[in-house]
Order: C-alpha cells, then sequence, then structure tokens
C-alpha cells in the first residue's frame, strides 16, 4: 500500500462538522365541526414584534367548533431568532418580487403558495407597530390597517371599523384605524411590495392588525390582539369550543419546561442540559437529532450566520432559543 503525498499547502480539515434542522415554515389546521368561514393568521413576518406571533401560536392549542382556520405563527423564524425585524432585510417587502438567491425565497413562496392553495376569505397579517396611531398620524401601534376603503370588489373599510368600534370597549389603549392608500395614494406606494397588498392584487381579502409596541407588557400587546381577533372571528363565522371570549381569559405565556437537545455525534445520540461542555473529537460530525421541547424551540450558534444550517468550527458556544428568549446555552469543543 503506497502512502499518500500531497503538497504542504494541503492539510487535513480537523475541524468539527455540524448540521442544524431546518427552519420549516410551519402552519397549523384546525378545522370545527361546523361549516363557517375560512380564516388565515400570519404572525412573524417581522422578528421583533413579540406579541403578533405570540397572539398567532396561543389560538392553535384550541379546538374550533365552526369554521376553519390556518395559523402561522412563525412566517419569519430566523428573524424571530434574532429578534429583529428582518435579519435578511423587510421580509414584508418581499411580495411583489423577491430573488431566488435571498435567504427568505423559500418562505416568501412557501407563504404565496399557502395562501392561494387555501383560499381564505379573509388573510389577517399580524404586527406590533411604533407607538399609538389615535395619538400620532406617524405610529403604526394599535391600529387596523386597510389598504384602501374598497378595493375592487373588496369592501375593507366596514369590516375594519366593525372590529375596531367593538375591541375598544375592552382596550385600555385605544385602536384606531390607518387606511395606508396604497393603490390610490402616494404616501405609502411601499404598501404594495407588503403581505396585504400582494393579497389583494391576487384576489383574496386581507388586513394588517397591530398592537402598540410601547405596550408595558407582553401581556398587554397580546391580549390586544386576541380582542381584534375576537372581532373579526364574529365577522368571518369563527368559533372555537368553549366560546370566542375564552382566548382572552387566563392565556399562558410562561416558558414552561426547559427543552432537552438530542446531538448525534459520530452516530452515538447525546442528549445535553444548560451549561454542558461537550468534547469531541476533531473531525467529529455533529447532526441536530431533535430539540425535545415547545414549538419556537431552536438552536442558534453564536456569531454564525443564522442562514447557515450546516458548518466547520473548532469551538463553539451555541444557544438554545424558544423563539427570542435563550433558554440555555452549551459549548461544543474538539480535541
Amino acid at each position: 500500500m503506497s502512502s499518500l503525498s500531497v503538497s504542504p499547502l494541503f492539510a487535513k480539515d480537523d475541524r468539527v462538522e455540524i448540521f442544524l434542522p431546518p427552519k420549516k415554515l410551519n402552519y397549523y389546521h384546525l378545522k370545527g365541526k361546523k361549516a363557517g368561514g375560512r380564516v388565515l393568521i400570519i404572525g412573524g413576518i417581522h422578528g421583533n414584534e413579540i406579541g403578533a406571533y405570540k397572539a398567532a401560536d396561543l389560538l392553535i392549542d384550541n379546538d374550533l367548533k365552526k369554521g376553519e382556520m390556518l395559523i402561522i405563527p412563525r412566517s419569519n423564524f430566523t428573524s424571530i431568532l434574532a429578534n429583529v425585524r428582518g435579519y435578511n432585510g423587510d421580509m414584508n417587502r418581499k411580495f411583489n418580487y423577491i430573488s431566488k438567491k435571498d435567504p427568505d425565497y423559500y418562505y416568501v413562496e412557501g407563504l404565496k403558495e399557502i395562501i392561494l392553495s387555501f383560499k381564505p376569505d379573509v388573510v389577517i397579517s399580524m404586527h406590533d407597530g411604533y407607538g399609538f396611531a389615535s395619538k400620532s398620524k406617524r405610529a403604526w401601534g394599535q391600529s387596523v390597517v386597510i389598504d384602501e376603503l374598497r378595493y375592487k370588489n373588496f369592501d375593507l373599510y366596514s369590516p375594519a371599523k366593525f372590529v375596531l368600534d367593538n375591541a375598544n370597549k375592552y382596550l385600555k389603549y385605544k385602536v384606531a384605524l390607518i387606511n395606508t392608500k396604497t393603490f390610490s395614494g402616494k404616501i405609502h406606494p411601499e404598501q404594495k411590495k407588503a403581505l396585504t397588498g400582494w393579497c389583494l392584487e391576487n384576489g383574496v381579502k386581507a388586513f394588517c392588525i397591530e398592537a402598540s409596541k410601547q405596550l408595558p407588557t407582553l401581556k398587554e400587546k397580546v391580549f390586544t390582539h386576541l380582542v381584534m381577533l375576537r372581532e373579526f372571528f364574529k365577522l368571518y363565522n369563527i368559533e372555537f369550543d368553549g366560546g370566542n371570549d375564552r382566548l382572552v381569559k387566563n392565556f399562558d405565556l410562561s416558558l414552561g419546561d426547559k427543552p432537552k437537545l438530542i446531538l448525534d455525534v459520530n452516530g452515538k445520540k447525546i442528549t445535553l442540559k444548560n451549561r454542558d461542555i461537550l468534547k469531541v473529537k476533531k473531525g467529529s460530525i455533529i447532526k441536530v437529532v431533535d430539540i425535545d421541547g415547545k414549538r419556537g424551540d431552536f438552536i442558534i450558534p453564536v456569531g454564525v450566520n443564522l442562514n447557515w444550517s450546516s458548518f466547520h468550527f473548532r469551538n463553539l458556544s451555541f444557544n438554545i432559543k424558544r423563539d427570542y428568549k435563550k433558554i440555555f446555552s452549551i459549548d461544543i469543543r474538539s480535541v
């Protein structure tokens, strides 16, 4: 057997390689026993708008009595984990066009496909905006946003007015109506690139609802969203088991149990917990088998591009997050 002789310019890569799970565009389908409306709820397009995607997520654990609902709470999961508006730029400006090279391409095109396939009576895009729209024309928080008073055959004003009038009976910080005049005006032409603008142009009725980022607590942001959603559900004949009022009462935002991280290291499964230090041989291959936790739990490499699904390293720290919040951390070191 001959020995391998190569140039000294080449060297064996003795770093560790890790493979992370994909960030899937998860959706949840609720279907009641009785006929009703078809509603599609989308949260998390902007990753630092926590009240929006947490409120959407809470809907999933309820049984539907009447109607049909599709819920996509984490439509921009990478940005949620980074807790920024748009890790790869503003996703809500990419619906009219997005390059195939854009890391958000899979998610934007996936949302479009789901919307057109589900054929909802209405799409509700959930956000947390700055300030209070009732007090400032520049603010977006605490609002129901429409693109026009009427667009083609869609009356957008009447449903929006119904929602804010009735929601305001239960809200300390009142909700206002914002009409961006997306197609008829000159102030907000960027809204043609947004989800609701794309929906309307493709024959799907759509609204945006916004809690305020300046509300004192996350619970108040979530409550604002759930109160507005409850009014939309009246309009579109959606009813949960036990009534829709239960959605806004005693909802739980606690973190609960910490997840378990299960890795495959060179074919051997290993379970890790908070502050564990894993020492592996140089050249090892690591695969994330499972994160045994709740929705929104994921592993984040510290200081590494969050779009990468695999990469090499020698020594690296990882955070396990539940959406925006770090639950625990581990270190992996090659020896």
